[in-house]
Formats: structure tokens, C-alpha cells, sequence
């Protein structure tokens, strides 16, 4: 059973819908890109597949797993890639698919905000640098760490990660917003790739 199919599955529960009602429910979760995808898109995204009452429901719901990933856990200021780890890991080791979050921080390295600005598969996740700082430049965060996971269970970078590396930081010269850390988890362990916070 793949990561939607159990999200869908885990969200039709909660939400009261229909077994019958629920391979639709799936496609249109699997099309806005799952939970994480339905976290950005928002309740109205899988509006048409829900029964309506459930519409409200699923808005709570949303707001509940967002004040849950909001970055208030987080240290005030960061100051340890192990920190950023130990918020993150929970969130991201579990999943089938690479995800890439940034973390947002401000001039004292205190959080603004944490974003997931891509999704990808098994064993890549394409991402491009304007996907990484666009939610940093809306919130005004003054520094970014970029953080993402490996299904594999085996935190060592590949040459993708190495290379998206360079390019977020060179963005991020550019643009004043320096990245402080990339940071690959997974259940043995992370590596950071970054000049380290």
C-alpha cells in the first residue's frame, strides 16, 4: 500500500467518508501530491471528492497538522544542525517519496517559517532554486537551511544533493539570503552538506 492509499485511507477515516467514495477521494489526493501536497493546496483541492460536511472538517483538520509542523518547536535561535534534525526527522523519515523543506530564519537565526517546496519520488526529488526561496523571500527570512529526506534509510549524499547544494548557494548569495545547512535525513542518521550553521 503506497503513501497515498494510506493517507487517504487514514483521512477517509477521520473524515467519515464513504468506502465507496474513497478511490475518488485517493486520485484527487494522489493529484494535488498527497498529504504534503494537500497541506499547500488547501481542503478545497479535494472539495469535489468529500462529502460536504466533511469539507469543514477536513479545513480543521488541515490547520491542526499545520500548527503541528509549525516551526514554535523549533530552538530559538537554531544554532545546531541537530536541532533542525530533530524537528525534522519525525516528520520526514516515515515517508516513500523525497521531500524537500526549507526552514526559514531570521537575522538571529530565530524561525519564520518552514516550507515543503517539492516532492519527489523514491529516489530523486527535482527542485529548483526559485522553489527554495520563494517562501523565504514572502516571509522575509533572512537565512534558510534546506533539509530532505532518503526513503533509503541511508543519509549519504548523492551528486544530486552535492550539486543542488552549490546552486542554493549561489542563489542564495544572489539574492542575500545566505544557506546556512543542507541536511539529508533518514532512520540511520543525516549529513550535512552546507557550511553548517
Amino acid at each position: 500500500m503506497n503513501t497515498v492509499t494510506k493517507d487517504a485511507n487514514l483521512l477517509g477515516e477521520v473524515l467519515g467518508i464513504p468506502e465507496r467514495r474513497r478511490p475518488a477521494f485517493e486520485d484527487r489526493l494522489a493529484a494535488v501530491g498527497g498529504l504534503t501536497g494537500l497541506l499547500r493546496a488547501g481542503s478545497e483541492a479535494v472539495g469535489d471528492a468529500i462529502p460536504a460536511g466533511s469539507l469543514s472538517k477536513m479545513g480543521a483538520l488541515l490547520s491542526l497538522l499545520e500548527r503541528f509542523s509549525a516551526p514554535d518547536a523549533l530552538p530559538s535561535p537554531v544554532s545546531r544542525a541537530e536541532e533542525v534534525v530533530s524537528y525534522f526527522a519525525p516528520r520526514l523519515n516515515n515517508l516513500g517519496v523525497e521531500t524537500v523543506w526549507v526552514l526559514g530564519l531570521d537575522a538571529r537565526a530565530r524561525p519564520v517559517g518552514t516550507w515543503c517546496v517539492a516532492q519527489g519520488t523514491l529516489t530523486a526529488c527535482l527542485v529548483h532554486p526559485r522553489e527554495v526561496f520563494a517562501p523565504a523571500i514572502r516571509a522575509r527570512a533572512a537565512q534558510i537551511v534546506v533539509i530532505h529526506n532518503h526513503p533509503s534509510g541511508d543519509p549519504a549524499p548523492s551528486d544530486e544533493d552535492h550539486e543542488l547544494t552549490r546552486r542554493i548557494g549561489e542563489a542564495g548569495e544572489l539574492l542575500g539570503i545566505p544557506l546556512l545547512d543542507h541536511i539529508v535525513v533518514a532512520r540511520a542518521g543525516f549529513r550535512s552538506l552546507g557550511p553548517n550553521i
